[in-house]
């Protein structure tokens, strides 16, 4: 079903279609990385969980500026193609890696198996974050050790902002509230992280964590869960759509510079708790300005902890930062992010999300490796194996999936990540190689259907075999 209005009639986005952003795939590969590492060594730095509000805030940016696109250019939002393009895209690697849990645990495991059941059906339902949420360790440190895949908290709170994010900006369309939204999201964005400062992790009883059920203890934690970053992301992709095109000469001038601020400030963010780094510059004398990322169990502190700033800081220092790598193309940050190898990580960034606990679950404990697996070595090998063992997942699954996702494409032309080129939705179905965005798309102008023809187009170096979309836009 399209659900249709004159778009003259209401909020017109005065972006430019959006194109291949090399960058978002360079942050989403060095992102993955700080995942891997920091999951298979907790000490190296627990701040790196600011990646995820850096990937909330992409996310939202996207999906927001690409939903204002396609009202701009289709008068309306075809609902029943959106929600499909979403669940061809993240269901079937994630519903197969906790089918692989099961049969594991069926086979091997079964003391674990009522636990990886109870995960099953939490991360289905989407409702991982609520059942299971971030910070269930301080409230009930024995549930939180039986749990599997606990980093499908952060999908099941994308999934729930997809449900209501197409028909919520469809609405503000129509009725020119898309200003307002961002508002009034960006302010509740910024309550919400003024909560977080004075000590409070949920609406619940007051913000005070507890596990005297399971709906009170995700609505404890429900800050935790960090759906301002989501709302900073749909702020800034209103800000976008409101700037001029192109953009003046001072814009030019200047963004790219805030950016870097930005990226300079987020970077070291997340690397504020690094346990790691302070023994490291310790041993050298070198002042580290650590800052444990909770209150430490058993210690009288009362210091201030990074969960209560740090993922504001890092989701706010990192928007002009995107918003610099979307409309200025030729910032060198956003070059040096799209370094090929990183942009390659970052495409199969969902597999290897998704799937990495599996991994080192079946190397640390199943095969005995945790015993013999030093700390020097543990983060770099687990992370090298995991993204490896990834890899037929990501090309058998994900990249088939491309050809189902691209009849629900919003556009006739789609883009081919790998050269930045555009062709038709036909001729990119009739291809056995490439990498095409479904919905990212650049200026019509530029496109010629005979230059991007099936018999025109010849894969190079720079276009690997691949046929799949970047994680979750």
């Amino acid at each position: 079903m399209t659900m249709q209005g004159a778009a003259p009639s209401g909020f017109v986005s005065r972006a430019p279609r959006l194109g291949f952003v090399g960058g978002f795939d360079g942050v989403r590969g060095i992102g993955i990385l700080m995942v891997l590492l920091n999951h298979a060594y907790s000490d190296l730095s627990p701040s790196f969980a600011g990646i995820i509000d850096v990937f909330f805030v992409m996310s939202a940016f996207l999906i927001v500026t690409l939903l204002m696109q396609e009202f701009r250019d289709q008068e309306g939002i075809n609902m029943r193609k959106f929600y499909a393009r979403r669940v061809v895209r993240l269901l079937p690697s994630a519903y197969l890696c906790i089918l692989a849990w099961i049969l594991f645990c069926l086979l091997f495991d079964r003391e674990r198996l009522i636990f990886v059941l109870q995960d099953a059906a939490a991360a289905v339902t989407y409702v991982y974050n609520l059942v299971f949420p971030v910070g269930l360790a301080y409230v009930d440190p024995v549930a939180a050790s039986h749990r599997s895949i606990d980093q499908f908290w952060s999908l099941a709170v994308e999934e729930q902002f997809y449900l209501v994010i197409a028909i919520t900006v469809l609405v503000c369309l129509k009725r020119r509230w898309m200003t307002q939204l961002a508002v009034g999201l960006c302010i509740l964005a910024t309550w919400i992280g003024w909560q977080r400062w004075t000590g409070h992790t949920g609406p619940w009883n007051g913000g005070v964590p507890t596990n005297s059920s399971i709906p009170a203890r995700g609505l404890s934690l429900l800050w935790l869960s960090r759906y301002d970053s989501l709302m900073w992301g749909v702020g800034l992709a209103v800000f976008n759509a409101k700037l001029p095109n192109p953009l003046p000469a001072a814009w030019h001038k200047w963004l790219p510079r805030v950016g870097l601020v930005g990226l300079i400030f987020g970077s070291v963010s997340m690397l504020m708790s690094s346990k790691f780094l302070f023994d490291l510059t310790g041993k050298f004398g070198v002042p580290y300005p650590y800052v444990p990322m909770a209150v430490p169990k058993g210690v009288l502190y009362n210091g201030h902890v990074w969960v209560q700033y740090g993922h504001t800081l890092t989701a706010v220092a990192f928007m002009p930062a995107l918003l610099a790598m979307a409309r200025c193309g030729e910032w060198w940050a956003n070059r040096a992010l799209s370094w090929k190898p990183l942009r390659f990580l970052g495409r199969m960034s969902y597999t290897v999300y998704v799937w990495h606990t599996f991994f080192y679950f079946v190397i640390l404990e199943a095969l005995g490796a945790d015993a013999f697996l030093g700390q020097k070595w543990r983060a770099p090998v687990l992370a090298v194996i995991a993204i490896v063992a990834s890899l037929p997942i990501y090309y058998g699954v994900e990249q088939r999936m491309l050809r189902v996702k691209l009849r629900f494409a919003s556009e006739k032309e789609v883009l081919d990540l790998n050269t930045g080129k555009m062709m038709s939705v036909e001729a990119a179905r009739s291809l056995g190689k490439g990498t095409f965005s479904a919905e990212a798309v650049e200026d019509p102008d530029e496109y010629s259907p005979d230059e991007y023809s099936p018999e025109a187009y010849s894969p190079g170096e720079d276009s690997p075999d691949l046929d799949g979309q970047p994680r979750g836009e």
